[in-house]
């Protein structure tokens, strides 16, 4: 026979007083259901006492512990509340009304000064620079003897080259062990012993690792293969980025003693900057270089400057002179949507080809399987590179229209671009990119990548250097270094280190 359980009269009074506060207070329907519950088992017979037993336990738990706010339960209504009480003991005096006085120009308190000093050592030392940059200093007077004495300072010299070479044994012992069969190859675009402004941003040294794709995939499959096979995403662009990844482990590692500074994998060509402490001793002071597996414009910008230094001597100088002043004004990272070191080198090489009124310093520059062809050219009366570095703004400032011609050394002339080379960006309002045309590869423009914003630098620079030219203005004001300029609205943007899968 059914036994029925018969609740206790205390039990059924907590309940039902209880059941109505909760109501009344309107806590959750799942809390009141639950009671209903209980209510209904108390009252119907039940073949297992022990279910309205452990119904009862664990609805008080959950009323008790998860569902039921002690102090809401609280009453808050009338003057002898212990709550009220209490918040009106520690609750802060407002000072009396007065009809003769204005009670808005009452003091606010104080922060405490603990916390003030605290967060103005925050910003302190958010704002400081550890490195900070000095001015460019010279000591010749008059534009052509600055810009001789500028010449001077950042050219390539012997210190430099040696440089060059010992950071590419440094690498070569790195990756020596991962890619034994890898040829390193070494590049300096200046003196990065004398350029310290930007030199993380733009560094002078390249180092390009060369090797097989086959050579590459092999050494790698043990870390990028799927059980046994490598996958099928692995086309030449992910394995540079794998094998980028893959020795600035190595170099990084504490037998190198590299330090890692930051990445760049969405460009053309994959790369890493890292970093040569002075405790290495190949310099005394740190020194920046990026690095890439299997990249080709490093190789491709020396062609060119090499080239053309043995048809014009002032090439190199002036390309030098450019380069630096775009660094210095901040149009010269790649990663922040500039042009890169290999377009500003055609840029000077197209100027002295086509920008100049008197005639052409270089011939059209033709680049076969291996080799260029190239042509003399009478340079008679030559300009000096102070007075072609002036010419330099005053031809891409006001005669030559980025977005509408073509910047092609190997034509050698100015017109319009191909079709296949033009970028037409206009549905998200930026308008067409510069057209700088490679010489090795005439489809490709390398200024695809350039950004609204960065153009609108680049012409904005452009015009106040030639400005700056037209009213004898001296090197060290145009070199003046940029700083960019932070809206506190805007979140700021990470140090153009980009993170790339290899799939």
């Amino acid at each position: 026979m059914a036994s029925i359980v018969k609740p206790s009269p205390a039990g059924l009074h907590f309940l039902s007083n209880f059941f109505r506060k909760e109501v009344q207070k309107q806590i959750g329907i799942i809390s009141i259901g639950i009671t209903v519950i209980v209510l209904l088992c108390a009252c119907f017979p039940s073949q297992e006492p022990e279910i309205f037993l452990a119904l009862v336990t664990a609805t008080i738990y959950y009323l008790h512990y998860g569902g039921w706010d002690r102090n809401s339960a609280r009453s808050t209504d009338g003057p002898d509340c212990p709550v009220k009480k209490v918040r009106a003991k520690f609750a802060p005096q407002a000072p009396p009304r007065d009809c003769c006085h204005d009670t808005a120009h009452v003091p606010l308190p104080k922060a405490s000064p603990k916390a003030g000093k605290k967060k103005a050592g925050k910003e302190k030392e958010r704002k400081s620079n550890v490195m900070p940059i000095v001015p460019m200093e010279l000591q010749a007077q008059g534009w052509e003897a600055e810009v001789v004495e500028l010449l001077g300072k950042i050219a390539r010299t012997p210190e430099v080259y040696k440089l060059v070479n010992d950071v590419v044994s440094t690498v070569k012992k790195g990756v020596q062990e991962l890619i034994p069969e890898a040829e390193v190859m070494g590049f300096a675009s200046g003196n990065p012993m004398q350029n310290k402004a930007f030199a993380m941003a733009v560094p002078e040294i390249h180092i390009v690792l060369k090797a097989d794709s086959s050579v590459l995939l092999k050494r790698l499959e043990s870390r990028y293969s799927q059980n046994g096979k490598v996958p099928s995403y692995f086309d030449d662009k992910k394995l540079q980025k794998c094998a980028v990844r893959a020795c600035t482990e190595q170099l990084t590692s504490a037998n190198v003693g590299l330090k890692f500074r930051r990445s760049a994998f969405t460009g053309d060509d994959p790369k890493v900057c890292l970093l040569v402490p002075s405790s290495l001793g190949l310099c005394t002071d740190s020194i920046a270089f990026d690095f890439s597996v299997n990249a080709t414009t490093p190789l491709r910008a020396e062609t060119v400057m090499s080239i053309c230094q043995g048809l014009d001597s002032r090439t190199e100088g002036l390309i030098l002179l450019v380069r630096r002043w775009a660094r210095d004004r901040g149009i010269a990272h790649a990663a922040r949507g500039h042009l890169t070191t290999y377009a500003w080198n055609l840029l000077v090489v197209f100027f002295l080809q086509a920008g100049q009124d008197g005639g052409r310093s270089l011939p059209p520059i033709r680049v076969g399987a291996d080799e260029v062809a190239e042509q003399p050219i009478d340079q008679s009366g030559q300009k000096s590179v102070a007075v072609l570095f002036q010419e330099f703004f005053a031809f891409y400032a006001r005669h030559f229209d980025l977005q509408q011609e073509a910047v092609s050394v190997r034509l050698g002339c100015r017109g319009p671009p191909l079709a296949e080379q033009i970028l037409d960006s206009s549905e998200q309002g930026e308008g067409r990119v510069p057209v700088i045309e490679d010489p090795f590869e005439i489809t490709r423009n390398l200024g695809n990548r350039v950004t609204s914003p960065a153009l609108s630098r680049l012409r904005e620079e452009l015009a106040r250097a030639d400005e700056l030219c037209s009213r004898g203005a001296s090197l060290k004001e145009l070199f003046e270094l940029w700083e960019p300029v932070f809206k506190e609205t805007a979140p700021e943007e990470p140090a153009a280190e980009e993170h790339d899968d290899c799939k």
